[in-house]
C-alpha cells in the first residue's frame, strides 16, 4: 500500500491500494470505456452552501441528500487501516477516541513513538478513508457521505502501509466485541496477495504460514459477521482476475525468482471472503476503472476516480478533479513535500481551507482506488444501520438498489462474465445507489 512504491515494481504496485492521483498515473492506471452505465455524477445543486469544496465531490451523486448532517446518525464505522489523524478539523467531532485502538506489535513500530497511537496516521491512508465517510458538515472543506456517523480508528497498518494477518484479525474481533455497526477494510492482508494451499513453487513453510494467516482472518470475519457487524472490503487495484489468475507478482512473502505461479483456488483477502461486501471501482462516466480487480466476489461498485492525463502537446486532458477529494493529514503532506514552508499546497492535487481569522488549515487531496470506493459503501451501510436495517439485510438492500451495469460487448483482456443470481464479474450488482 506504499505510495512511495516505484512504478517499475509490480510487488509494490500490489501494495498501493490507495495513492495520490499522480502516483497512480505513474503506476499506469487507466480506464476502460466499454459497458458504461447511466450513472449521474454531475455536481449537486443541493449541497450545503457553506462547505466550499463540496462542489468537487462529484462522487457523492449516489446520495439523494448529500451533506445532510443527520446521515448515519447513531451508527459507528470502524476504519481498519493505518490510523486516523484525529487532529484534522473535519474529523475531530466524529472521532471516538475512547473506542479507538492500535493493534500493531512493538516490532512493527521500530522506534516510532506514534506508531501505537490510533489517532496518528503516519501513512495518511486511514485519514482519507475516514473523511469520505464522516467529514463534518460544518461549513468548511468537504463533507462525508455519512457525517453523523461515529468513527473508530482500528489501527492495523504501520507507516509503510503493511497490514499483517495478526493485526487485522485482532482489529476485526475487537470491532465485533465493541458492537460497531460497520467495519471498512481498504487493503489486502500482507504479506500475500494470493493465499494458497497448493501454489506449486511455495515452500512447506510458506504454505503453513498462508494457512495459519488465512484461518486467522477468515475466522475473525465470520466472528464479526455472526455478531451483527457489516463488513466492507475494497476489491484491490491490481487489474487482476480474482477467479482465474495464475500468477502472483505482488506477494512480498514470496522469495522465489520471477512471478509466483498460483492456481485459481487461491484467494485474496479480505476481498474474497463470503462475509464481506466487496467493492470495485468505476469512473465518473460509470465505466470500470482500469485498475479495479474483477471476479465473482465483486458485489457492488462505487466511484474510485481516475488519474490525471496529459493530452497532445503536454496539454492537460484530464486534471486531478477526476479523483476522489478527501481529507489529508497535514503531517503526511509535509513529509511528502506537498506543502510550502508557509503551509500552502505545492501541487494542484492538494487543496486547503484556511480560516480567515487564523487557526489551523484543513487539507484535502485527490485520491484514486478501490480504497476510496469502499468507504462510500461503508457510509451507505452506516446510513441503513442508522435507519434500523438489520445487519444481515444491508447487503441485500444495497445490491438490490444498485444501478445495473452490463458487461462490455467487445472482448476485453479481463473477462466480464455473468454471475449466478445476477450481475457480473466486473460490476457485481451494479453502481452504488442509496436505498430510499
Amino acid at each position: 500500500m506504499s505510495i512511495e512504491a516505484p512504478a517499475s515494481s509490480p510487488r509494490h504496485r500490489r501494495r498501493a491500494l490507495a495513492a495520490c492521483a499522480t502516483l497512480f498515473l505513474l503506476l499506469g492506471a487507466g480506464s476502460t470505456t466499454a459497458g458504461a452505465a447511466s450513472v449521474d455524477s454531475s455536481s449537486h445543486s443541493s449541497l450545503l452552501p457553506g462547505d466550499p469544496l463540496q462542489s468537487k465531490q462529484w462522487y457523492l451523486s449516489w446520495q439523494d441528500r448529500p451533506g445532510s448532517p443527520s446521515t448515519g446518525k447513531g451508527a459507528s464505522v470502524g476504519v481498519i487501516d493505518t490510523g486516523i489523524d484525529a487532529s484534522h478539523p473535519d474529523l475531530a467531532a466524529a472521532y471516538d477516541s475512547a473506542s479507538s485502538r492500535s493493534f500493531l506489535s512493538g516490532g512493527s513500530c521500530d522506534g516510532d513513538t506514534a506508531c501505537d497511537d490510533p489517532a496518528h496516521d503516519g501513512f495518511g491512508h486511514g485519514t482519507s478513508v475516514a473523511g469520505i465517510i464522516a467529514a463534518a458538515a460544518d461549513g468548511h472543506g468537504t463533507v462525508g457521505a455519512a457525517p453523523g456517523t461515529r468513527i473508530v480508528s482500528l489501527k492495523a497498518g504501520d507507516r509503510t502501509g503493511t497490514l499483517s494477518a495478526d493485526a487485522v484479525s485482532q482489529a476485526i474481533r475487537y470491532g465485533a466485541d465493541a458492537h460497531l455497526s460497520v467495519l471498512v477494510m481498504s487493503f489486502t492482508v500482507d504479506p500475500w496477495f494470493r493465499y494458497c494451499d497448493n501454489a506449486p513453487a511455495d515452500t512447506a513453510e510458506q504454505r503453513a504460514q498462508q494457512k495459519a494467516d488465512l484461518e486467522k482472518v477468515t475466522s475473525a470475519l465470520k466472528y464479526a459477521a455472526d455478531h451483527g457487524v457489516v463488513l466492507v472490503a475494497a476489491a484491490g487495484n491490481e487489474s487482476y482476475d480474482l477467479d482465474h489468475g495464475t500468477s502472483d507478482p505482488y506477494s512480498s512473502g514470496w522469495s522465489g525468482q520471477g512471478e509466483r505461479p498460483v492456481t485459481d483456488q487461491c484467494v485474496t483477502m479480505p476481498a474474497q471472503s463470503d462475509d464481506v461486501i466487496t467493492v470495485g471501482a468505476i469512473t465518473k462516466a460509470g465505466n470500470r476503472t482500469g485498475y479495479s480487480n474483477v471476479g465473482a466476489a465483486i458485489d457492488i461498485v462505487a466511484f474510485g476516480g481516475e488519474p490525471p492525463l496529459a493530452g497532445p502537446g503536454g496539454a492537460v486532458a484530464q486534471g486531478p478533479e477526476s479523483g476522489i477529494l478527501t481529507t489529508a493529514s497535514a503531517g503526511r503532506l509535509r513529509e511528502l513535500g506537498a506543502l510550502n514552508d508557509d503551509g500552502s499546497p505545492r501541487t494542484d492535487e492538494v487543496l486547503s481551507d484556511c480560516p480567515s481569522g487564523g487557526g489551523s488549515c484543513r487539507y484535502y487531496w485527490y485520491q484514486i482506488g478501490t480504497s476510496f470506493a469502499a468507504p462510500q459503501v461503508a457510509a451507505a451501510a452506516a446510513e441503513l444501520r442508522s435507519r434500523g436495517v438489520p445487519a444481515g439485510d444491508v447487503k441485500k438492500q444495497l445490491t438490490t438498489s444498485a444501478t445495473p451495469i452490463a458487461c462490455p460487448s467487445e472482448k476485453q483482456a479481463l473477462a466480464c462474465e455473468p454471475i449466478t443470481g445476477g450481475g457480473n464479474t466486473w460490476y457485481g450488482a451494479g453502481a452504488l445507489r442509496l436505498p430510499r
